[in-house]
């Protein structure tokens, strides 16, 4: 027996955290207090929210410009402005040098005009702001690539290729250092295989695993709960227990463990594929730390 094998199984205790009530859990459904919300009853009464009040432009926020005849300090509200650029021609607005804010409902305006009355006028209209919209975005677009071109610090294709080479050579060297991590963690950590000798899942799954464990040279403790081995695990040890202290409720099932770190956490149960496997490992060890070890039951 290994002696991660022997430390886990012979040394480790775990003791399961405090539940919290059912009640406890109840609450976390339940809305929090609010005058305005006194008669919502939750959403399993079928009811939504009350709906969170819109925060539209106001005329006192768009500044006055050149590029526009219209003056948002003339309006008393949102409304009347856009109803007045609904109304005002579009060759006597200064398009390309009408600022952002104004542009915005601008093209509002003009959508909804040619909502209400679908003539040439309208949908002209409202096309020649949204081809300006067009404009700006694209050349928006061409800046920020070219921004990125020539400060490449802040361009996530230089540290992530996207192209098919790139992310050919990406993968690459990204197995060769999982590898590495795999092989270097195998002379402290180790996996858990609980299974029964009748299940065609857990007889694939062996395979897989002597593999894997060829492989990485992690070693694979078989514990088998009808008492029968398998051909790949001939040294498979008798459930004594440790399965209902873990709650294995079903085969076939993985755990990865690392006993001076007293961890122990499952890694999934039915059938997993190799490439799963490895992937299921390599994202448990590198985020242990914030995972909470499974407890043994008392």
């Amino acid at each position: 027996m290994t002696v991660w094998v022997y430390g886990l199984m012979v040394g480790i205790v775990l003791v399961a955290g405090a539940s919290p009530s059912r009640a406890d859990y109840d609450k976390l459904f339940q809305p929090e207090p609010s005058p305005e919300l006194t008669e919502w009853k939750g959403y399993y009464f079928y009811q939504d929210r009350f709906p969170e009040p819109e925060q539209d432009i106001t005329p006192q926020q768009l500044a006055p410009s050149p590029a526009i005849p219209l003056r948002p300090e003339h309006f008393k509200d949102q409304l009347a402005l856009k109803e007045a650029l609904k109304k005002l021609p579009v060759d006597k607005i200064d398009l390309p040098n009408l600022p952002a804010a104004w542009l915005k409902i601008l093209l509002t305006a003009k959508k909804e005009a040619a909502l209400d009355v679908q003539t040439e006028e309208t949908v002209l209209s409202y096309i020649q702001v949204h081809k300006e919209t067009f404009n700006r975005a694209q050349r928006f677009t061409d800046m920020w690539a070219t921004v990125m071109y020539t400060h490449p610090q802040y361009d996530f294709s230089s540290s992530n290729p996207i192209s098919t080479v790139g992310h050919e050579i990406y993968a690459e060297a990204k197995q060769v250092k999982d590898d590495e991590v795999l092989r270097g963690i195998s002379e402290k950590a180790g996996l858990f295989f609980f299974f029964t000798s009748t299940c065609p899942y857990c007889q694939k799954q062996a395979q897989m695993l002597k593999v894997f464990s060829d492989t990485y040279g992690i070693s694979v403790k078989a514990v088998t709960q009808d008492g029968r081995t398998l051909p790949e695990f001939p040294q498979a040890v008798v459930d004594n227990g440790m399965g209902d202290q873990l709650g294995v409720n079903k085969v076939p099932v993985i755990f990865l463990a690392i006993p001076e770190e007293q961890f122990i956490v499952p890694i999934g149960t039915g059938l997993i594929t190799l490439d799963d496997l490895r992937t299921r490992v390599l994202t448990i060890l590198q985020h242990r730390a914030g995972l909470k070890s499974h407890p043994l039951k008392s």
